[in-house]
C-alpha cells in the first residue's frame, strides 16, 4: 500500500519521500536528466508567479526524484515566499547535501542556507554554510559578503572587515549594500569617524537603505553628534513611516535626548502588538516618569514574549559544567605547578569585572578620560587565546583547555604563557587599540571572571578591578534590558540572579585560590564620588603624577574623541545617581517582584556588606 503520509517538516512532500527517503535509492544521474524538462517547466512557472501550479508540478517531480536539484529549488522558493521558514530551511539544507556538477551550483545552495539563516538572525547557525561557500568559490564577491555579514555579528569584528573589503575589491566597483555593512562593522570596532565616511559613500549609491540609514544615525550619535542622528532618523522616518526598526532607533534617540513623553507616544498601542526592544525603550521611558508598575507591567511583558514568542530559555548546563572543570583546574597547588610569563614592557593590561548592569562600562568610559589610558571595550579577550592554547599544549589528543594548560610544566612548555601574552599584546596593537601614547588598557570582557587562572599566568601582576553593585539592583536594571547576555540569563530576574550567583561563585573561587591584584569598587561610590573613586584605582594600579579630570567634569562625562570609541558611549550621559539603591522604591511598591530572586541574593547582599534596609 501506498505510504501517503506527509512529511513532519511541513515540505508538502510525503514522508518517505523527504526526511525518511532512503538515500541508498535515489534516482542516479541518468534518471534525474529525463526529469530536467519538467523540472525546467517548474522553474518557469515560478518566475512567471504561478507559484500553486510551479509548487504542483515540483512536488510530482521529488516523488518521483527526491533529489532532483532544480524542482528542489523550486520547492524552497515557494516555502521561502510562504515565510514557512522551518520547511523553507529543511530544503535549503537538503539542496547544500546533494553533491552538483559543478562549484557554481554548490555555492549556491550553500549561499542560499547562509542567507536563509542570517535573515533569521541565526549568525551562528549560518557560518559553516557561509565558510563552505567561500572554500568552494573563493573569487565570488557575494561569498565573502555573507562570510563578512557571519563574522561581523558572530563578534569576529576584524576577520568581518577583511572579507568585506576582499568583497569590494573582487566587484571591482563601489556597492552600497557591501559598503553599509562594512560600516556598521566599522561602528562596532569604535572606528566611529571612518564609519561615518563609508556610510555617506553607501547611502550615495544606496539611498534607500533604511538599514544603512539606521547605522549611520547610530554612528553620529556615537560621534556626539545627536542633532545630525536625530534629523537622518526623522527624514527617513517621514519616507518610510512603517519602518518599525527606524521608529524604535528614533524612540531610542528620544530616550538619549530624555523626552520621555515623546517615547511613549512613538512607541504607543498594545503591549502585546510591539516587540521586546520597543517594549523595552518604552519601559525606561516610563520608569524615568516614575510610573514603577506600570513599568514593570512592560518589562515583564518583553521577557515573557521572548520565553514564550522567540523560545528563548536560561540554559545553565553548560556554564554549570564550566564552572566545575574551571574549578577542579584552576586550584593553588595547580598554579604552583606553572610557569608565568615574563614581565613585558609597554602597555599594560587593567581587568575589569562586572555582572551585566554592574556599572563596568562606566568605569571604563571615566579611566579612559585619565591620559594614558585606552578602552578595548572587550575588544580581542584573553579568552581567545585559548584555542591557541590548546594548539601548543596538546601533547595528547583529547585535551582540552583548561586542562592542557598542565603540559606548560613539561618540557619547554615554560614559554608558552610569554607566547600567549605576546600575542595578545599583538592582536591589541593590530587591531588598533593601542596608541603610542597607551600605557594602560582597560580590558571588560564580559567573560573575564571564567578566565582569571590564564590572566594570572599571563600577566602574573596585572591589576583587576571589579565593580560591585547592590545585587537587587543588578537583576532589576536587567530587567529593563533587551540583551542577550550569557545562557539567557536576561529572560527573567530569577534567571538572571541565579547567574549572578554562578558568576560571583567563579570569582570567590579564584580569589581563594589565587594572589590576584583585586580591587573591589563599588557603583554606588563611583556615581557619588567619581574623583576620590579613581584617586584610589590609579593609586592601586601604580600611576604616578595621574592627571585626573575635576569633579565637575567627571559629573559632566562629557564625549572625548578619542581613535577607537567604544560601543557603550553611545549611551554616554552626564554622571547621575539616581539607579543606586533602586529597588528599595521598586521593592517597597511591588513586593512579590523579589520574592523569588532575595533567597537567591540574599547570602551575596550580605557578604559584600551591603546595608539591607528596604
Amino acid at each position: 500500500m501506498l505510504n501517503t503520509e506527509l512529511c513532519g517538516c511541513g515540505s508538502g512532500l510525503r514522508r518517505v519521500r523527504c526526511c525518511e527517503a532512503d538515500l541508498t535509492a535515489l534516482p542516479d544521474a541518468a534518471a534525474l536528466e529525463l526529469l530536467t524538462p519538467k523540472a525546467v517547466e517548474a522553474t518557469t512557472l515560478f518566475n512567471e508567479k504561478k507559484f500553486r501550479d510551479a509548487e504542483a508540478l515540483a512536488l510530482k517531480i521529488l516523488d518521483m526524484a527526491p533529489n532532483q536539484r532544480a524542482a528542489l529549488r523550486v520547492l524552497f522558493e515557494v516555502r521561502r515566499a510562504e515565510n514557512k521558514l522551518g520547511p523553507a530551511e529543511t530544503l535549503a539544507r537538503r539542496l547544500a547535501s546533494i553533491p552538483a556538477e559543478n562549484s557554481a551550483l554548490s555555492t549556491a545552495a550553500q549561499l542560499q542556507l547562509a542567507q536563509l539563516l542570517v535573515g533569521q538572525g541565526r549568525h551562528q547557525d549560518a557560518a559553516p554554510s557561509a565558510r563552505a561557500a567561500v572554500k568552494l568559490s573563493p573569487r565570488d564577491a557575494n561569498t565573502h559578503h555573507v562570510m563578512g555579514v557571519v563574522l561581523t555579528e558572530t563578534g569576529h569584528v576584524h576577520a568581518g572587515e577583511r572579507h568585506y573589503r576582499i568583497a569590494i575589491k573582487l566587484l571591482g566597483r563601489d556597492d552600497g549594500t557591501v559598503l553599509a555593512n562594512l560600516a556598521w562593522n566599522l561602528k562596532l570596532q569604535g572606528r566611529l569617524d571612518e564609519a561615518a565616511e563609508i556610510y555617506q559613500q553607501a547611502l550615495a549609491i544606496r539611498p534607500d537603505n533604511t538599514r544603512g540609514i539606521g547605522g549611520f544615525a547610530q554612528v553620529e550619535a556615537g560621534r556626539a553628534r545627536l542633532p545630525q542622528a536625530i534629523a537622518l532618523l526623522d527624514k527617513a522616518v517621514s519616507q518610510w513611516p512603517d519602518d518599525r526598526t527606524l521608529r524604535l532607533l528614533r524612540a531610542l534617540m528620544d530616550l538619549q535626548d530624555e523626552q520621555f513623553e515623546a517615547v511613549i507616544t512613538r512607541l504607543s498601542g498594545p503591549l502585546e502588538a510591539l516587540l521586546p526592544p520597543e517594549l523595552a525603550a518604552r519601559g525606561q521611558a516610563v520608569q524615568r516618569l516614575g510610573q514603577i508598575t506600570e513599568a514593570v507591567t512592560i518589562f515583564a511583558t518583553a521577557k515573557q514574549m521572548q520565553r514564550e514568542r522567540y523560545g528563548q530559555r536560561y540554559e545553565p548546563a553548560e556554564f554549570l559544567r564550566k564552572a566545575e572543570s574551571y574549578k577542579a583546574f584552576f586550584t593553588a597547588d595547580q598554579m604552583l605547578n606553572l610557569p608565568r610569563a615574563s614581565p613585558a614592557e609597554g602597555v599594560q593590561p587593567v581587568f575589569l569585572l562586572g555582572f551585566p548592569r554592574s556599572g563596568s562600562s562606566l568605569l571604563e568610559q571615566l579611566l579612559a578620560k585619565i591620559p594614558g589610558f585606552a578602552a578595548s571595550d572587550g575588544f580581542m579577550p584573553v579568552a581567545g587565546l585559548t584555542d591557541l592554547a590548546n594548539r601548543l599544549n596538546d601533547l595528547e589528543a583529547g585535551t582540552n583547555y583548561p586542562q592542557t594548560l598542565a603540559n606548560m610544566a613539561i618540557g619547554d612548555g615554560q614559554n608558552i604563557p610569554t607566547r600567549l601574552r605576546n600575542q595578545h599584546l599583538e592582536n591589541l596593537r593590530t587591531a588598533g587599540l593601542v596608541q603610542p601614547e597607551t600605557k594602560f588598557i582597560t580590558d571588560r570582557a564580559a567573560d573575564n571572571h571564567w578566565h582569571l587562572g590564564l590572566i594570572k599566568l599571563l600577566f602574573p601582576e596585572a591589576p583587576i578591578i571589579h565593580v560591585l553593585r547592590h545585587p537587587l539592583d543588578i537583576v532589576l536594571s536587567n530587567l529593563g534590558q533587551d540583551k542577550r547576555l550569557e545562557a539567557n540569563c536576561g529572560v527573567s530576574m530569577i534567571a538572571t540572579a541565579r547567574h549572578y550567583d554562578l558568576t560571583m561563585s567563579m570569582i570567590k573561587h579564584y580569589r581563594g585560590q589565587l594572589a590576584l591584584r583585586y580591587l573591589p569598587v563599588r557603583y554606588e561610590a563611583l556615581v557619588s564620588d567619581p574623583l576620590t573613586v579613581l584617586q584610589g584605582i590609579v593609586k592601586f594600579i601604580g600611576v604616578t603624577a595621574a592627571k585626573l579630570p575635576s569633579k565637575p567634569i567627571l559629573r559632566v562625562n562629557a564625549f572625548q574623541p578619542v581613535p577607537r570609541v567604544p560601543a557603550h558611549v553611545v549611551t554616554q550621559q552626564p554622571l547621575h545617581d539616581r539607579s543606586a539603591y533602586r529597588y528599595r522604591a521598586y521593592e517597597a511598591a511591588l513586593p512579590q517582584l523579589f520574592s523569588e530572586v532575595r533567597p537567591i541574593l540574599n547570602g551575596w547582599i550580605a557578604e559584600l556588606g551591603y546595608q539591607d534596609t528596604p
